[in-house]
């Protein structure tokens, strides 16, 4: 299958999204249309849209001159959370998990209600867990320093106070990699004492 796009298939695309515009339909219709129509994956489609789009905006002329309209976008700027708003985020749920309220329910206490919010809070508490560990083991550093109760995502247990003892401190640390990792340390461990 080629990869090239033709104007015409670009013009259908973008004729595609501004009537799913049009008719209240999010861009996905015209995406999965354009799909199924051209025999390309959805994926393909949304990142060729993109991408034009992106081109379209700083060279409009190039846009009249196909005669494409493009869909007045009404989405907010995203926005980037600061450093004291993960860590916050990410202490508030901790402790609330120690509590014994789910992560959802205090996602849901934070945001008041607002879903948009409620969902950017929850999709940058599950990123930071899943891919910045190392964030989020210095913030529950800092808690247990303080002397705060949480609940440590990768343990699955609470921690009620600062580790006092090596073993307790070890067994912490392991809890908190994957199986390669533990496979590594425990190599590592062999060498060490072999």
């Amino acid at each position: 299958m080629q990869n090239n796009w033709s104007i015409a298939q670009t013009q259908k695309l973008f004729s595609l999204a501004f009537i799913a515009s049009e008719k209240g339909r999010g861009l996905n219709w015209a995406f999965n249309k354009m799909s199924n129509d051209c025999g390309r994956s959805i994926n393909s489609v949304r990142n060729y849209y993109y991408s034009q789009l992106k081109m379209f905006q700083l060279v409009p002329s190039l846009a009249s001159d196909l005669n494409i309209k493009l869909v007045n976008s009404n989405r907010e700027q995203f926005e980037l959370f600061d450093e004291q708003e993960i860590t916050s985020l990410v202490k508030k749920i901790l402790v609330a998990k120690a509590n014994g309220q789910s992560v959802r329910a205090t996602i849901a206490n934070l945001s008041n209600g607002d879903t948009k919010l409620a969902l950017r809070l929850q999709n940058k508490y599950r990123s930071m867990v899943t891919h910045h560990k190392s964030k989020v083991q210095a913030i529950m550093g800092e808690m247990a320093s303080s002397g705060t109760v949480f609940y440590n995502p990768y343990t699955k247990l609470l921690v009620t106070e600062e580790p006092q003892n090596n073993h307790k401190k070890l067994a912490e640390y392991i809890g908190t990699l994957n199986n390669d990792e533990v496979d590594n340390f425990l190599n590592i461990m062999q060498k060490l004492f072999a």
